[in-house]
């Protein structure tokens, strides 16, 4: 009798933990992330269902190279958005600028994620008030998968700027290889050296900035940013190597 309710209770714990809904996002490692991005500053918990701002994504990715995640701002007191991913090897995915014109907006962006992680926003507001919500996503080996460095495609129209415009949203994807430095090339043994994008910047037509993006190794190759705004904007971004890559969108520059 004992022997099968130890069976059963062996069953139970791993049906538990091995169920994704019962994915084993590790909640400790926040506090030191929090500590070494800001220091003695606490980032107050937002609750699930605010309706100020939240971040969502797949429950489970379909690859951990490319995982789309949306961050919603319904307030006009952050002027900073930082996107951080608890469990990679490099935590601070990116931090979104905000302005006037982009303090209420929805922002989409694909991510790489090495393992089952929360993957979170924190505001910050001009006081240096930090706010965070996060969502728990389950994906793996985004950050270190195998890249064929030699793969002319990777460089193929490098910097090439796809730009979209509907219904309010800019939709912009910069052709770029995003080496996490994380990489290996099997033809060498060694890492493929880390090159980024490292800034996008959105200007309207008198040139003042709309919103800007710095960006980090677990932003996805051909860097995807999708973000809510009524006006005309043109692009500039440049990566860890010094190169610009610019697209004119906006009449007076064609």
């Amino acid at each position: 009798m004992l022997l099968r309710y130890n069976k059963l209770i062996s069953f139970l714990l791993v049906l538990l933990f091995c169920t994704p809904s019962f994915a084993n996002f590790n909640p400790d490692f926040w506090p030191y992330i929090q500590e070494r991005m800001f220091g003695v500053r606490t980032a107050v918990e937002l609750p699930i269902d605010n309706n100020e701002l939240t971040i969502s994504g797949p429950k489970r990715a379909a690859s951990g190279a490319q995982v789309p995640v949306s961050i919603t701002v319904n307030t006009k007191r952050f002027v900073k958005i930082y996107l951080v991913i608890d469990a990679n090897p490099t935590q601070h995915a990116a931090t979104f600028k905000l302005t006037n014109n982009t303090q209420n907006t929805e922002i989409t962006t694909r991510i790489r994620m090495e393992t089952d992680s929360f993957v979170r926003v924190v505001g910050e507001t001009a006081n240096g008030d930090l706010f965070t919500h996060k969502t728990g996503i389950r994906a793996s080996g985004g950050c270190s998968g195998y890249m064929d460095v030699h793969d002319p495609e990777l460089t193929k129209n490098l910097g090439k700027i796809l730009f979209k415009e509907k219904e309010g949203y800019k939709t912009t994807r910069i052709k770029h290889p995003m080496f996490t430095g994380l990489q290996k090339d099997l033809e060498s043994g060694g890492y493929i050296p880390l090159w980024t994008v490292k800034t996008i910047t959105w200007v309207d037509k008198e040139d003042y900035i709309v919103m800007q993006a710095d960006t980090y190794i677990s932003i996805s190759q051909d860097p995807y940013v999708k973000f809510k705004y009524n006006g005309d904007v043109r692009v500039i971004a440049e990566d860890t190597k010094g190169n610009i890559f610019k697209k004119w969108t906006i009449k007076k520059y064609l």
